[in-house]
């Protein structure tokens, strides 16, 4: 889990964009991410407290971006906006 307001997030972005992982949408703030070696995790991206949290199942530590959350986050801005949020 990690806040986008409080996280450094290059190193994910960068990650995220080299390896181009799958992102599938299971409801609006839940996502399936599938990396690179076919693995899915299960990202979820919602408000808490005023913070942006993203959570990811995969082993990344509490705290730390994380390519898979990245992925996840860029479509859920997107949904986002297009609903109005």
């Amino acid at each position: 889990m990690f806040s986008l307001e409080t996280a450094n997030i290059e190193r994910a972005i960068t990650n995220a964009k080299a390896l181009h992982p799958k992102v599938k949408m299971i409801e609006f703030g839940t996502y399936e991410v599938t990396g690179n070696k076919g693995n899915t995790y299960t990202v979820k991206c919602y408000r808490k407290a005023g913070e942006k949290i993203v959570e990811c199942n995969c082993a990344t530590r509490a705290g730390v971006a994380c390519k898979h959350g990245l992925a996840a986050v860029s479509l859920h801005i997107a949904l986002a906006a297009r609903r109005g949020h």
